[in-house]
């Protein structure tokens, strides 16, 4: 799987985003330390993804719940402003396309949708 291209991803289009966000207005609902768990949120999804042996929809889709429902955590302690529209679209396509690599048979929605409250 192309961990590091995920990785990238989430360093360079969701937390440079909210962290320019955040330079622009210091009370926007998050601090840094919150765009910072953001991001070791989805680096430890991907790294679960990676050292899944034999992965399976079930198994893939366990790791998904799990990163959705934190996410969920994170953004309901800043009040909901630390995932906004454009990190949301960014977010569940990186979470979707790295479980359709991992072997996810391919659906035809976000997969995110059914825990996600951002």
């Amino acid at each position: 799987m192309k961990t590091e291209l995920y990785k990238n991803q989430v360093q360079e289009k969701v937390a440079a985003s909210m962290l320019d966000y955040l330079s622009e207005d210091e009370e926007c609902g998050y601090s840094k330390k919150d765009v910072q768990k953001c991001e070791k949120l989805l680096s430890e999804y991907l790294d679960k993804l990676n050292r899944l042996e034999k992965p399976t929809d079930k198994t893939i889709m366990e790791q998904v719940k799990k990163t959705v429902l934190a996410l969920n955590k994170l953004n309901e302690k800043t009040d909901y402003c630390l995932i906004e529209t454009d990190a949301r679209e960014e977010i569940w396509q990186i979470i979707q396309n790295a479980a359709i690599e991992c072997g996810l048979s391919s659906p035809s929605d976000d997969i995110t949708e059914q825990w996600r409250e951002w």
